[in-house]
């Protein structure tokens, strides 16, 4: 099964499959870090780097999904689940305060305020589309 795209996801021209991969693992790496770095988001990276791996290695996407701590957010989500309610107000809520420096930084220049702005109305927009579903003491 090398080279096949896992299950229910999009085929994608055989050229594109590295830039996915590559992005894929920027994705994830950053998002690894921001376990550990305050205002770096974690679980809209993580998902990117599985919606980009199932594009680009079946067995990058597997090992993902599969993961102990971060496979079941993947699986949730790709199964239309959605993620966490709690995971999504700590992923607006740090948007939020990232978004807030980021316009302190710009304040003077109103061309950088305008995108920052849109950048900022679309990624919650996107945030706050994806369904929420509260976990039990089983999840």
């Amino acid at each position: 099964m090398t080279g096949t795209v896992p299950p229910g996801s999009a085929r994608v021209a055989r050229w594109l499959r590295p830039f996915y991969l590559v992005a894929g693992l920027l994705s994830l790496g950053v998002g690894v870090i921001g376990i550990v770095l305050p205002l770096v988001p974690t679980t809209p990276l993580v998902l990117l780097a599985a919606y980009c791996f199932a594009r680009s290695s079946e067995r990058l996407h597997r090992w993902l999904t599969s993961h102990r701590r971060l496979g079941r957010y993947i699986r949730d989500f790709e199964s239309g689940r959605g993620i966490p309610r709690r995971a999504k107000i700590l992923a607006v809520t740090l948007s939020a305060a990232a978004f807030a420096y980021g316009f302190s930084l710009v304040a003077g220049n109103p061309i950088a305020l305008t995108v920052l702005a849109l950048v900022a109305v679309w990624a919650m927009i996107t945030i706050l589309r994806v369904p929420g579903y509260r976990t039990t003491g089983e999840d």
